[in-house]
């Protein structure tokens, strides 16, 4: 059996979703459900660990993470009432996968989650010069 490389990911990412308040823990834990599962359905990879980190100015924290594409998302924390933006902080151990696989996935993962949501988001990667992606939904699309 061939040994399966690992190049950990990691990116800053800022959304903006007008509809999220108190829906957070369950976007969020959907989100890294269908990231989990989009990585592993894009070859001969394995879930290591994807976790996502939000603090908030006022206190508390919102924590989900994922190690395996069939089992739920782990949430613990929570969003503060009335939130409808926040900056998260995404770390994605996956084995077998090439970094611009794991950043292209999460990217359009990110993008689509946001688009259903009617929000916006911003990427920014850790480590190396900043990326930027923005994703809107009007109600004109």
């Amino acid at each position: 059996m061939a040994e399966l490389s690992l190049e950990p990911y990691a990116v800053l990412q800022h959304w903006h979703l007008p509809g999220a308040d108190g829906r957070w823990e369950l976007i969020l834990a959907e989100y890294l459900q269908a990231l989990a599962q989009r990585c592993a359905a894009s070859g001969p990879a394995v879930i290591g660990h994807i976790k996502a980190l939000a603090l908030f100015a006022q206190g508390g924290y919102l924590r989900v993470s994922v190690v395996a594409p069939k089992i739920p998302a782990s949430v613990e924390g929570k969003a503060p009432s009335g939130c409808t933006e926040l900056e998260l902080t995404l770390n994605v151990l996956v084995y077998g996968l090439e970094r611009s696989a794991i950043e292209r996935i999460t990217r359009e993962t990110a993008t689509e989650t946001a688009e259903r949501w009617n929000g916006e988001i911003s990427l920014e990667n850790l480590g190396q010069a900043g990326q930027h992606v923005h994703a809107h939904k009007s109600d004109d699309d």
